[in-house]
């Protein structure tokens, strides 16, 4: 189904019954297919909101540059046309940006974070690399996009508009110079924090986010940078785990 956000429309799909609600936020250059393996067991728990973010899969952009703020508003957005008052936020690398981000901005809104092999920072060679994807996605459309992101001979498909996509990945870049860590002190929803021990990115950036975010849980599990596709058995167990714990 599609949702009007506010000029654009998401597409999202939605299985299980709440409480609680739980949305999912994939990554840069992914859609809501890459929770296809983890969907099921979390609609056992609540109800399941997948989303394509903006510009990627069936979901729209407005044409321009684009703000960290504006992904979140889409999240906040989405819920408030959905009626939910308030929802855990499962979020994959720039979704757990977008959801850090939206938590900041209303944190009356999220019940608990669940955060996979996210940052809330980024160094110098990132923010370029950041860079190189979105000229190459502004030049090539989806092929450069493929080709920066995940190597020259890399056949993995992107559905999504490259140039909203482009747009998104320079907004990335910001974590850099205005990173979101000095403020993730100011929330006080639990949060979980997956990392795959052979994730590129490495558990560094995760043990930043966990001692900014207060009473933050850490999980180093084996596994790359998308556990919910590599181990949603044990993705889905640490998340039981941990609902049931802030529930109780």
């Amino acid at each position: 189904m599609g949702v009007d956000v506010g000029g654009h429309t998401l597409h999202l799909e939605a299985s299980g019954t709440p409480p609680p609600h739980l949305v999912c936020l994939h990554g840069l250059a992914d859609t809501l297919e890459v929770w296809r393996k983890l969907a099921p067991g979390l609609a056992e728990i609540g109800r399941v909101v997948l989303v394509d973010q903006r510009a990627h899969g069936g979901s729209e952009a407005p044409r321009g540059p684009v703000r960290r703020d504006d992904l979140a508003r889409d999240v906040l957005t989405l819920l408030d046309r959905l009626e939910i008052q308030r929802a855990v936020l499962v979020g994959h690398s720039m979704g757990g940006i977008v959801a850090m981000t939206a938590a900041l901005a209303a944190p009356e809104r999220v019940e608990a974070l669940v955060l996979l092999g996210t940052a809330s920072q980024v160094g110098e060679r990132a923010a370029a690399w950041y860079g190189k994807i979105a000229a190459a996605a502004k030049r090539d459309g989806v092929d450069g996009l493929r080709r920066a992101i995940f190597g020259a001979g890399s056949s993995r498909p992107i559905a999504g508009d490259a140039e909203g996509i482009a747009e998104i990945t320079l907004c990335l870049q910001s974590l850099h110079t205005d990173p979101l860590t000095p403020a993730l002190a100011t929330l006080r929803c639990p949060a979980l924090l997956l990392v795959g021990d052979q994730d590129p990115m490495g558990s560094a950036a995760s043990e930043i986010v966990q001692r900014a975010l207060p009473g933050a849980i850490l999980e180093v599990m084996p596994g790359g940078h998308w556990l919910h596709v590599e181990a949603p058995e044990r993705v889905l167990e640490s998340i039981r785990r941990f609902l049931a714990g802030f529930a109780a």
